[in-house]
């Protein structure tokens, strides 16, 4: 299979690489992002198989972690061969960071850590943490003094300064890196967007061209071109977030285009290929996270493989029916073992 046992990394290194990014050594400079509910152990494993240079847990509340909640200690869970692995965590206070840190640092080892002050989600933000914190510039900076302490790699996230903010983007990164910050993601919308619109690179660009070295790229990835255009603006790594559900292959097929040595087959689109893919990882989410998890990924990337393949849209139908793993299984096996001759040669829109 195209994966071979998703606990096997696959460092592919374009020209230049490996090389040391935010205190972390790395193979190449295309990351999963952090995805709430998706990058879990097996999704995080999985993208390392494929060649991500360095992935994230899913983003951990630091009170949750202090007040001993098992779903949040569940999200740190995870095996060695998926490092380099960034933590990262929200919260709205500097001590509660560094106890919520010491708390994970103790249940297992992380390569990063990372306070996301990016999320514009208002179940996060009206907690004071997430993008809120881009208002509250000396608590965001405490947070990276706080954090320094434990040896590691300190990051963050952050979104676009609004227009009319009391400092722009450049200016309150800079103060994150006078706080001791090592690296800093940089998201192109502004909080109130959230979402919405399109992620300006242009912003990111700029903010890169003033910290050589130390910004890394993220927002609306759904192409290689899309990583080479951030790479080419100054950004020394990009996050593949979103894109990852709408291409599985999305990673390597970057890398490809970076000029990494990646295998023909870890970037081709035929159909019985995609669904080799989805197999494999729907298994690993099966046997180590559970059934739900399992289903809830392969109907989500259903939605979107396939797509231009004669049968697609009937393999989509009825892969949202199905209730048990046992009938993805087999509704993706006979895919995958469907000759072209018999379930019909590529057939484009």
């Amino acid at each position: 299979m195209l994966t071979e046992a998703a606990g096997a990394p696959r460092d592919f290194a374009p020209p230049g690489w490996p090389k040391k990014v935010g205190g972390v050594e790395v193979a190449n400079p295309v990351w999963l992002a952090p995805l709430a509910g998706i990058t879990f152990s097996s999704f995080r494993r999985f993208h390392r198989a494929l060649g991500a240079g360095l992935v994230h847990t899913e983003m951990v509340s630091a009170l949750g972690l202090i007040y001993k909640g098992r779903k949040t200690k569940e999200l740190l869970y995870g095996f060695d061969d998926e490092r380099p692995c960034a933590l990262q965590l929200f919260g709205a206070s500097a001590a509660d960071m560094a106890n919520g840190a010491e708390i994970a640092l103790s249940i297992r080892q992380f390569d990063a850590l990372e306070v996301n002050m990016a999320c514009p989600m208002p179940k996060v933000t009206k907690k004071g943490a997430g993008s809120k914190l881009m208002e509250f510039p000396d608590e965001a900076a405490a947070m990276m003094s706080a954090l320094k302490k434990f040896g590691l790699p300190v990051w963050a996230k952050v979104r676009v300064m609004p227009r009319g903010s009391a400092l722009t983007t450049e200016q309150f990164c800079e103060r994150l890196f006078d706080a001791g910050a090592d690296f800093i993601f940089v998201h192109g919308r502004t909080p109130a967007q959230r979402y919405e619109g399109t992620a300006s690179r242009e912003a990111v660009g700029g903010v890169a061209a003033m910290f050589p070295g130390m910004i890394g790229g993220s927002g609306d990835c759904y192409a290689p071109e899309d990583f080479a255009d951030y790479l080419s603006r100054g950004c020394a790594a990009v996050l593949a977030a979103r894109g990852v559900l709408r291409d599985a292959l999305l990673v390597p097929r970057a890398l490809k285009l970076l000029g990494a040595p990646v295998p023909d087959g870890f970037c081709t689109q035929s159909p019985e290929a995609q669904a080799e893919i989805l197999l494999e990882l729907g298994r690993n989410i099966y046997n180590t996270e559970g059934e739900s998890l399992a289903l809830m990924i392969a109907k989500r990337m259903l939605g979107a493989l396939f797509k231009g393949f004669a049968g697609a849209p009937k393999l989509r139908r009825d892969g949202a029916m199905v209730r048990k793993w046992e009938e993805m299984e087999k509704l993706l096996k006979d895919r995958a073992s469907c000759e072209s001759s018999e379930c019909g040669a590529e057939t484009r829109h």
